[in-house]
């Protein structure tokens, strides 16, 4: 069955278009960070709120948010904002270092603002966030861009981030971004220089200026870890390329090329991780296109329902051909008409569930075509009673069935033309709460889907399977009630005859015969004895 859309709730119509230009212009983006095992996102926040809250969330192999769907902005539902790790938020970030340079520029001039955080024992700094604001030539602000550098990530993984905006948290494709993180690799090009130019690189940083690791080095060796950085960076991104094609890996931007190169329409309602899932078994599902466990599979899923598919070629009348009529290796004679398949006793030792092969025979199947050839046996009830209900395991041949002529010297097939060779029967179950005319809709449905699974001669009619009422089942605990009522007390006093023995009374070779009246209960003896004629506290009367 297809599974149900998660519930989402659109920004209100007064709202939208102002999210919908908002969340386009934002322009969020992630990118592999050189700084190491890390991922930089940046966004431009509007001119004129440059405060707007933003709160983002990251997950592996999706996207975060269940509810999202396209470009329509969608208010964050409380299952949206706590679907992943939660990064970044506006109203709660704050930094424990910041250093603001400025540069000219052509037109106007740029500020830089970068953000630390201490961290470690001894405190060391490392850089969280960077705010780079451009000026025009009359000081008004002409670009602001934030980034916000997520550390501590997986090597050789891709992270998905989704940011959730101002105090709806509106989000939609629009807000969400993903990249690969990478690692170090153990570049180092300073060892490489000539022994003099590595011992005249004596320019030492002043301290507090770089991260504690990086004081004791010179400028040279400095400026060529920048290098091995973007070295080990793009390493890490050809290391990448391998899971192109690996579906569980590979970017979730590449599904749709992927699914391109297998034919396959990814459906856009399921999530990263459904679409993966329906990629990783498509090839399964192309070895048995238009056989009968592809189209039943492919109806349960749709709907739920039990179906069983027919051929009704096998059920149209032909010549009897002797040829097809072969003795198998179990002596068996056995005409191959499809029918043939092995006994309940075979199959379990095939399977491996018994340990020794079952006595012949093997197999069972027709030793004639089905049904006498070029009739219909009338003094066979069970088959009249399925021509008569149309049953799935009708055993009788029929002609050749071509449709209602058109008026046009030709024959139009409807739902009730059936024995043919390019027709196949569904006899679906369907669920217990479904109407009539809703199964019907719903198989209108289900055939325009499957006609891309057939063969294209091959064409498809709906039946529900005959004599069948579909009921809810009966619980009794919970439709019966049983009342119980007092209607009287009897109290009687019980008398014991004389001579009444403590021990329980046993007589050999008497039975008793007790009928439903009093009177008639008598006394069996098979040999007459003196023992026949004992009192026994057994019995009520004497003889």
């Amino acid at each position: 069955m297809a599974p149900p859309l998660p519930t989402a709730t659109p920004v209100p119509p007064g709202q939208r278009s102002y999210y919908t230009a908002l969340l386009r212009d934002l322009q969020l983006r992630a990118e592999t960070s050189a700084l190491g095992a890390a991922v930089e996102i940046s966004w431009q926040p509007p001119l004129a709120e440059p405060h707007l809250r933003l709160r983002i969330l990251r997950r592996e192999r999706r996207f975060p948010g269940p509810s999202r769907r396209g470009l329509v902005p969608l208010v964050a539902s409380t299952d949206d904002l706590g679907d992943g790790v939660l990064i970044y938020d506006g109203d709660t970030f704050a930094a424990d270092l910041d250093e603001t340079r400025d540069e000219r520029l052509e037109v106007g001039r740029r500020e830089t603002l970068r953000r630390y955080r201490l961290i470690g024992t001894p405190r060391d700094r490392r850089l969280v966030q960077t705010v780079t604001t451009d000026f025009a030539a009359d000081g008004s602000v002409a670009q602001r861009v934030r980034r916000f550098i997520d550390h501590d990530l997986e090597p050789g993984t891709i992270y998905y981030y989704t940011a959730y905006v101002g105090p709806l948290g509106a989000f939609n494709r629009a807000t969400q971004a993903a990249a690969l993180a990478t690692g170090g690799y153990g570049h180092r090009l300073f060892l490489q220089l000539p022994n003099i130019d590595r011992r005249l690189d004596t320019e030492l940083p002043t301290a507090g200026t770089v991260a504690l690791a990086d004081e004791g080095k010179g400028q040279l060796e400095r400026f060529l870890e920048n290098v091995d950085r973007h070295a080990d960076m793009l390493k890490g991104l050809i290391d990448g390329l391998r899971d192109l094609h690996a579906v569980r890996r590979a970017d979730s931007r590449v599904l749709p090329l992927l699914a391109h190169l297998l034919g396959w329409q990814l459906k856009d309602y399921l999530d990263e991780d459904g679409q993966r899932n329906e990629l990783r078994f498509a090839s399964e599902l192309y070895r048995s296109v238009g056989t009968f466990p592809s189209v039943v599979a492919l109806i349960n899923r749709l709907t739920g329902w039990d179906a069983k598919v027919r051929e009704f070629a096998r059920s149209v009348v032909v010549s009897f051909d002797t040829t097809r009529v072969e003795r198998i290796a179990s002596g068996q004679m056995v005409y191959l008409d499809g029918s043939l398949a092995p006994t309940a006793a075979y199959a379990a030792w095939l399977d491996g569930v018994t340990q020794s092969e079952p006595a012949a025979p093997h197999f069972t199947g027709r030793t004639l075509p089905p049904g006498p050839p070029g009739t219909v046996n009338t003094a066979d009830g069970d088959a009249m009673f399925a021509l008569r209900t149309r049953a799935f395991d009708d055993p009788n041949a029929y002609t050749y069935d071509c449709g209602k002529p058109d008026g046009a010297g030709g024959y139009a097939p409807d739902n009730d033309t059936w024995y043919n060779r390019q027709t196949v029967g569904v006899f679906i179950v369907p669920l217990s709460e479904q109407e009539v005319f809703t199964i019907a809709e719903e198989w209108e449905r289900v055939q325009q889907i499957l006609t891309s699974f057939l063969p294209a001669q091959v064409r498809m009619v709906f039946v529900l399977d005959p004599g069948l009422t579909v009921e809810d089942p009966y619980d009794a605990t919970q439709e019966v009630t049983e009342v119980e009522v007092a209607v009287g007390e009897d109290a009687q006093g019980e008398a014991y005859g004389e001579g009444l023995d403590a021990g329980a009374d046993t007589i050999p070779q008497w039975r008793w015969f007790v009928t439903n009246r009093l009177g008639d209960k008598t006394v069996n003896v098979s040999n007459v004895d003196t023992s026949a004629r004992t009192w026994h506290t057994g019995l009520s009367q004497g003889l």
